[in-house]
């Protein structure tokens, strides 16, 4: 079930514990009261960079008119052009146009400005603009480790926790969202964002150095991140049976859906007093966690055979126990904390892929291609609808056996989509690739697109649609940083005024003034915080810690926005 058909109860499905204060969208509860951080600029562009060689585009309210793309240091023009025509953008009510200068390609810090008054806030081009931000969201990664203290600094402040949840039955992995429950399904999906990652990005990420303890040690520093999850997802396996438990969440007999036992905000993992149980066996989490640690197996068989071999077997288990349940086996009730509820056909298409492609398994080349045959990939898609990754694996595969139709038919629907979303985003007045579509946790949806362009754009044989795909990609982090409605960047600690207030227990139980850096809020999900539609649902962003509906931080948005950074790199 796609996390856009979760309205009815979405207030209890990453960490709902408090009423909601009464700001309008887009202002911040700060402790004077409610207030707008900053006015919407005329010219709204990303506010970190553009690559020197790649599409440079911003929107511009207000008339047609001439504009100016100017450097910092002393202001001269290097630039002029004229705005498009008008664009209607339906989810904000404003009529705008569209401001290119793709010509520009001297690195540099420059603004925009319109003849009339509109000025963008400043940027950067250069090549290596997405750097500091996926080292942002890598730390984003290592805050939300559980079991061990975490201590980093950025931007000259310090962050940490002690040691937390030592007491858990399975210790480890990361704090899934803004709450300290931790879910196999979404803790393997967004695991999973990563090592395709790794995978399609290798040569440039193998190099990179992240603060995380296990700095230099013999495993390239990405690939240690990716092993705190996946260790954590080992202790999650049944041993007897070969199933995953579903989740490791607060427990409560007597809890309801609207009523359930998360943490105050202004708990520090350290400090929690919940008590947290292992929820039963579900087919969902057992087809995800054989698919990403079976994925995992091929990642990590070049650094670590022993681990490597580990994660293989027990993937290899986790599929006989899904062989010998045919029928879904649901996850939890309520009781546990979060729904994370699913049904296992995607996820099983998803396992069934992996597994022959790390072993050879014919048996499971014939499961995914049914099954694909049922479940075709997606534009967008979440933790809920995980066939796209099923669908990536088999077709960028180099392995013999598969069917020559299946073969072409998922090929033609990913180029073909990959198309469709290539010019809505064009199209769009902020440059979404999923159009006027809002719902929870939307950005990680926007993020996730540049997954669904890069595997086109590598199954297409078209160079000029490459470069639409390459073009549609930028747009997705262009708007993720800045160009929107609001013109501030969605990612704690990176551009203009990025979020101040997310949904994340420590970032409102420490010390410091400023939030954890590198976390991608959910965005504006076309709702208020009671769940009731809003007319103009790209302006229901709420900057305050309360609004988990906009402001919640969770894994499986940073996971994507890791992957869509991490295409960029130089």
């Amino acid at each position: 079930m796609s996390s856009r058909y979760l309205v009815p109860f979405l207030f209890v499905l990453f960490g709902c514990d408090s009423a909601s204060t009464a700001c309008k969208p887009g202002q911040a509860f700060t402790a004077d009261g409610c207030a707008t951080p900053s006015a919407p600029t005329g010219v709204r562009s990303t506010t970190v960079g553009f690559l020197t060689n790649s599409k440079k585009r911003a929107t511009a309210l207000g008339p047609a008119a001439a504009f100016q793309v100017r450097r910092v240091a002393d202001q001269s023009v290097v630039f002029e052009g004229t705005g498009g025509p008008d664009v209607s953008s339906s989810d904000t009510g404003e009529l705008v146009r569209f401001v290119d200068f793709d010509e520009v390609t001297e690195p540099g810090s420059y603004v925009i400005t319109v003849d009339g008054g509109g000025k963008s806030r400043e940027f950067r081009i250069d090549d290596d603009v997405f750097v500091e931000p996926l080292r942002a969201a890598m730390l984003g990664m290592y805050g939300l480790r559980c079991g061990s203290a975490v201590s980093f600094e950025w931007n000259d402040s310090t962050f940490g926790h002690g040691e937390c949840h030592g007491d858990d039955a399975a210790a480890g992995g990361w704090h899934d969202a803004g709450d300290y429950g931790k879910y196999t399904t979404n803790g393997s999906f967004s695991l999973a964002m990563m090592l395709v990652a790794w995978d399609h990005f290798k040569d440039t990420l193998e190099p990179l150095a992240f603060e995380i303890p296990e700095r230099g040690g013999s495993l390239p520093d990405f690939l240690d991140e990716c092993r705190y999850q996946a260790e954590w997802l080992l202790r999650m396996q049944d041993p007897d049976t070969g199933g995953v438990y579903d989740r490791l969440t607060p427990y409560c007999q007597s809890c309801t859906a609207q009523n359930q036992p998360f943490d105050p905000m202004n708990t520090m993992p350290e400090a929690t007093q919940s008590e947290r149980r292992l929820a039963p066996v579900s087919t969902p989490a057992t087809a995800d966690f054989a698919a990403v640690l079976a994925r995992a197996a091929r990642a990590f068989e070049p650094y670590d055979a022993e681990f490597s071999e580990k994660l293989r077997t027990s993937a290899f288990a986790a599929w006989e126990y899904l062989l010998e349940h045919q029928a879904p086996e649901p996850p939890t009730n309520v009781q546990y904390t979060g729904y994370y509820l699913t049904g296992d056909a995607d996820d099983r298409v998803w396992a069934a892929a992996e597994i022959w492609e790390t072993t050879g398994d014919t048996d499971a080349l014939a499961a995914f291609e049914a099954g694909a045959a049922r479940l075709g990939p997606r534009t967008d898609w979440d933790w809920a609808d995980v066939q796209n990754l099923g669908v990536y694996t088999y077709l960028l595969s180099e392995r013999d056996g598969r069917d020559p139709a299946r073969l072409e038919t998922l090929t033609t629907q990913v180029v073909a989509q990959g198309e469709v979303m290539s010019v809505t985003a064009e199209g769009h007045a902020y440059g979404r690739s999923v159009g006027s579509t809002y719902y929870w946790g939307i950005n990680g949806v926007v993020a996730r697109a540049v997954m669904n362009f890069a595997v086109a754009a590598r199954l297409t044989e078209d160079e000029e649609q490459k470069v639409r795909f390459r073009d549609a990609s930028i747009f997705q982090l262009d708007h993720l940083l800045g160009r929107n409605y609001y013109g501030r960047s969605f990612v704690t600690g990176i551009g203009f005024d990025p979020p101040r207030s997310p949904h994340h227990r420590p970032s409102v139980a420490d010390s410091v003034a400023a939030p954890w850096p590198g976390l991608l809020i959910g965005g504006p999900s076309g709702q208020t915080q009671n769940g009731v539609p809003v007319m103009l649902p790209a302006i229901s962003w709420q900057d305050e810690a309360n609004n988990y509906t906009t402001n919640e931080v969770a894994i499986n948005w940073n996971g994507a926005l890791i992957y869509a950074l991490a295409a960029f790199l130089p």
